[in-house]
């Protein structure tokens, strides 16, 4: 049965695809368009009974070009859909969301086998993890090859490490007997996607955390969580559950509430979380490439200032995780934009519940990198 012949606006695609060097058939078009890559053509009535034409949407001219340059065998739908709404192009809206939606697969109720528990499950998941260090083996050589920079200038880790504990009016960081392995953060991270982020325990979620920071180096922020609420009596009652979980973290399972953020989030918020979650493993390994550069020259101090300013807080977290995403597909990378959304909906609420809070504080190399200083510490619009 021979195939309808393109329409004039699906003519006027083709050839505005040719004109940018770019070959694309009438086939490819029906194919993208039934996966919701491209919208609908525009059709309208010539009156006078002269039937109707069409004309293809002008959102449509680029993203013909940018098909034709990146799809191809094994280049699934949703991954386009993000990678070019990644890179500004006007791809449909619900379209994106979905991308967004089927990325958030992850350990959830639905999982339970009957009879079971969610910890059956994160047991299972734990079982597949070795019990190495969560700490990939490159950042540990750089801390060890820093720590012997110091050693030879004549200050040592221990000199570094009383500055810091100084500063939080600490005389020693407590000792870990049992350092956390990445067995246990597979267990964790799954507890906490089935029953609710706020359900782990905040002394777990510190233990966890302390296990990041560089060997013989304070985690104040990890230790203070370990230890019990850093804040007062009354901050803690307010912030912690009766079973001593966070009680400003978004409720539910983290599957579910990802696919909120992905359905509902504003726009442009899924935009720059999508950019930042790109350009974290960027960041990260380039800043090892700097380190390691100025390590081996010892004449540079800016990379080594930069490194040291990430060793004791959250972007330490950060780091390790950037550093295990070189390389993410698509679907990761939306994965760890709703992530970040997660988090700063987390840090808004806790941030309404202690109204003196320093803000300032959490614009410091410590807590995030630059450039998603502004995203994180943006309040909720009014």
């Amino acid at each position: 049965m021979p195939r309808t012949p393109p329409s004039p606006a699906d003519h006027a695609l083709l050839n505005h695809a040719a004109s940018q060097g770019v070959t694309v058939s009438a086939r490819r078009l029906e194919r993208w368009r039934a996966n919701g890559l491209l919208p609908p053509n525009q059709v309208r009535t010539l009156g006078q009974g002269r039937g109707s034409t069409s004309t293809p949407p002008p959102q449509a001219l680029e993203m013909v070009v940018w098909l034709g340059q990146h799809a191809g065998p094994g280049k699934r739908p949703g991954d386009l859909a993000l990678m070019a709404f990644g890179a500004g192009l006007p791809v449909p809206e619900a379209t994106v969301r979905k991308g967004f939606a089927e990325a958030a697969k992850i350990p959830s109720p639905d999982d339970i086998p009957a009879g079971g528990s969610a910890v059956n499950v994160a047991d299972v998941n734990a079982a597949k993890r070795g019990r190495n260090d969560p700490v990939p083996a490159r950042i540990r050589r750089i801390d060890a090859a820093l720590a012997a920079v110091l050693e030879d200038a004549g200050t040592s880790v221990a000199d570094v490490t009383q500055t810091v504990l100084a500063q939080f009016e600490r005389q020693a960081p407590p000792a870990q007997v049992e350092p956390a392995t990445r067995r246990d953060w597979v267990h964790g991270g799954t507890m906490a996607a089935i029953e609710g982020a706020g359900t782990l325990d905040v002394g777990y979620m510190g233990t966890l955390a302390r296990r990041l920071a560089p060997l013989g180096v304070p985690a104040p922020a990890a230790e203070d969580l370990e230890f019990g609420w850093p804040g007062s009596e009354q901050e803690a009652e307010r912030l912690l559950t009766p079973e001593g979980g966070l009680a400003f973290i978004p409720a539910g399972s983290l599957e579910e509430v990802l696919r909120g953020y992905a359905w509902a989030a504003p726009f442009p918020d899924l935009l720059q979380a999508w950019r930042i979650a790109a350009h974290l493993p960027v960041w990260a390994v380039d800043l090892c490439d700097r380190v390691e550069a100025a390590l081996a020259t010892r004449d540079s101090t800016e990379a080594l200032s930069e490194w040291a300013q990430t060793m004791c807080g959250p972007a330490r977290g950060l780091l390790v995780t950037a550093v295990d995403s070189a390389g993410q597909n698509p679907g990761k990378t939306a994965f760890g934009a709703l992530t970040l959304l997660f988090q700063r909906e987390a840090l808004r609420r806790l941030l309404a519940q202690i109204p003196e809070a320093e803000v300032e504080n959490l614009k410091q190399p410590w807590a995030f990198p630059s450039f998603m200083t502004a995203f994180m510490t943006a309040r909720t619009p009014e």
